[in-house]
């Protein structure tokens, strides 16, 4: 059976306390200066992203019927394989992407998925 220490503080422990402190201070300066850096390039990496998704959604106009319908399929496939797969979900979010792009482009063009017919 294994026995409880209280915990004890070390010399070395009480000295590094008045450097931690500092250390702490320093840490939290560099955090945010770092936060406000990465605020500083939102709007940047969102222009970049919406011309990215109107690029793309440009070529999938572009593409016959056939075209589109095949893009969604591959897009839907790819999808399931990852979800089947236990990717994670924010792979799998991202994966979500192209089968909206793809789905809006064909049902905007019309196209509805087909009846079987026996």
């Amino acid at each position: 059976m294994t026995k409880n220490h209280v915990h004890q503080l070390d010399a070395d422990d009480a000295v590094a306390d008045g450097e931690a402190r500092a250390n702490i201070g320093a840490l939290a300066d560099t955090l945010a200066n770092r936060g406000r850096a990465v605020l500083d390039q939102i709007p940047t990496v969102t222009d970049n992203a919406r011309s990215a998704l109107t690029g793309a959604q440009d070529q999938l106009n572009g593409l016959s019927d056939t075209g589109v319908v095949a893009a969604s399929g591959f897009a839907l496939g790819l999808s399931g394989g990852l979800l089947l797969g236990g990717a994670p979900r924010a792979i799998l979010m991202l994966s979500m992407l192209p089968v909206a792009l793809t789905l809006r482009s064909a049902f905007g063009r019309g196209l509805r998925p087909a009846r079987l017919r026996s």
